[in-house]
């Protein structure tokens, strides 16, 4: 029968939490100014696509600036590492009065696709075959969205993988990984806001309550690797295809998992105030690279795989409804709010297990190698 086996996550998340007064939107410089000045380039870093180069920490706001802090006019741009940010008015319906945008600077623009809500990734395609047993080879790069598949002899089969692996014929390795630094604001808000008066609008029909806003402040990625490996069977070579063609389902659904994760639980509910809503922006893209998988040659050999990075952009905003007053919220509940965002590698681990189990019960497992 087929499996998958999924390492360990083993994602580091540093986080800065800001709280706002009640009602209020917190706007205000995340962190310190850096020596260098704003239009000037910096190297992308994988612990903090941002590009910022700080330590993470929490940091108090003043709610407004004073009047000595320079103002950039309307629609101004200011690059920071590859990336750009601008502000614009957001939607009333948001709940904020300006949205951060961020978008990659025009030079690097080529090497991201742009996510849209909703809609899934590109699926994973077998591209070119491998020769039997191919590990990593400096200058093999697969073309553009190919997956990374593995033909293994079977006379190897035994010698490359565990014994709890002797038997299957086809193996889905996947995981989610960050090092990335996440700088998000938290904003503590009332539901229903104040009238001009100060008083609860006497029309207000829903339970009253708060609402934690939070915003992302830089670029954040989250990377899913995936390798395929198919067994070839000495006297019916042909089944390698069907083979492969399994466990590229079984990567589609680790993929349509993955963004699932991303936006976390959609069920606002504005009339009981409860629930969470997301809006999500991001960009995205595909590479082949060369990693170790634990149950793969013991570890000790780097194997192909098509790492899948999607990197959130502002106006990214993840917005969480309690049913109490905002002077009751704890920041136990911020904590926890905080962690069920960027805690992505566990929350995906959880949720992936279900879904490929439900797959092979709609589809079956597939066949196990014969002999003994």
């Amino acid at each position: 029968m087929a499996q998958r086996r999924m390492t360990p996550a083993h994602g580091f998340f540093y986080t800065i939490v800001m709280i706002g007064a009640a009602s209020c939107m917190a706007a205000a410089q995340a962190e310190p100014a850096s020596k260098n000045p704003p239009g000037s380039t910096r190297h992308s870093d994988p612990r903090d696509s941002a590009g910022l180069k700080d330590e993470a920490r929490q940091r108090r706001l003043r709610l407004f600036p004073p009047s000595t802090q320079p103002v950039l006019p309307e629609g101004a741009t200011v690059r920071i590492g590859d990336w750009v940010y601008r502000a614009a008015r957001a939607n009333p319906a948001d709940g904020v009065p300006w949205d951060l945008m961020v978008t990659p600077v025009e030079e690097k623009a080529d090497r991201w696709q742009l996510g849209v809500a909703g809609q899934p990734l590109p699926p994973l395609e077998m591209g070119r075959r491998r020769v039997p047993g191919d590990v990593l080879r400096p200058g093999m790069a697969a073309p553009r969205g190919s997956a990374a598949v593995i033909e293994v002899p079977d006379v190897l089969w035994k010698q490359w993988f565990a014994r709890d692996l002797a038997d299957v014929v086809g193996v889905h390795f996947h995981e989610v990984v960050s090092e990335d630094k996440a700088r998000i604001l938290f904003s503590l808000h009332k539901v229903p806001p104040d009238s001009p008066d100060g008083r609860p609008p006497a029309d207000y029909k829903g339970v009253s309550g708060s609402r934690i806003e939070a915003t992302l402040l830089t670029p954040l990625a989250f990377h899913l690797d995936q390798t395929i490996v198919a067994r070839v069977d000495p006297l019916k070579k042909e089944l390698v295809e069907s083979r492969t063609q399994h466990e590229l389902a079984h990567a589609a659904v680790s993929q349509d998992v993955f963004l699932a994760v991303l936006h976390g639980p959609q069920d606002w509910n504005v009339e009981a105030c409860t629930g969470r809503r997301t809006k999500l922006a991001y960009y995205w893209r595909r590479e082949e690279i060369g990693r170790t998988w634990r149950e793969f040659r013991g570890g000790r050999e780097k194997a192909k795989a098509v790492r899948t990075t999607v990197v959130l952009v502002p106006p990214t905003r993840w917005s969480l409804m309690l049913p109490i007053p905002p002077d009751r919220v704890m920041q136990s509940q911020v904590d926890a709010f905080n962690e069920s965002i960027v805690r992505v590698s566990q929350r995906f681990a959880e949720v992936d297990a279900a879904a490929q189990e439900r797959f092979h019960g709609q589809h079956g497992a597939f066949e196990a190698a014969e002999g003994p």
